[in-house]
């Protein structure tokens, strides 16, 4: 029974990080709010220089950067909502009880924890995206969709503002 529940939470919680992971996700996602969860708002993030730190200082320079934005982004969330490590440098935050105002409000958080945990070696930056479900009739994986496209949006600015600089 406990290596049965040992194999469950390895198959749900990303190694490097300790976060949720995509198969919890894919599961999740059946039921990812109740009716009393409204408004739900999903937060995608996307971590701007993990293959420029890859490249130049290795791979377990990339490991170190997501790990301080996963801690990050535990310090900074509230004890309802999941953060989940979707893949590569891309994280959602479900999150409960949050209009859109508390969405961009837990963004602009996010964003100054980031900066402050940034130093001479690792620059913690991200794009982001959210979307605000009022009730259910958006199913997951289209709100997913919609977060994650403007997250995408979000980048793009970030990259011609830095092609303009």
């Amino acid at each position: 029974m406990r290596l049965e529940k040992e194999l469950e939470e390895l198959s749900f919680t990303d190694k490097l990080t300790g976060l949720y992971n995509r198969n919890y996700m894919e599961v999740r996602s059946k039921n990812y709010v109740r009716k009393d969860d409204f408004p739900t708002s999903l937060i995608m993030i996307d971590c701007n220089y993990l293959k420029e730190v890859n490249d130049h200082l290795g791979h377990e320079y990339g490991d170190l950067l997501l790990q301080r934005i996963t801690n990050s982004i535990q310090e900074t969330i509230s004890k309802e909502s999941i953060a989940i490590r979707v893949g590569g440098d891309e994280f959602l935050i479900l999150c409960p009880h949050h209009d859109h105002q508390q969405a961009e409000k837990l963004i602009e958080q996010l964003q100054e924890s980031f900066h402050s945990k940034t130093d001479n070696i690792l620059k913690l930056d991200a794009a982001f995206g959210y979307y605000t479900a009022m009730d259910d009739t958006l199913p997951f994986k289209e709100a997913f969709h919609v977060a994650d496209k403007n997250m995408y949006a979000h980048k793009k600015i970030i990259h011609q503002q830095r092609n303009h600089k």
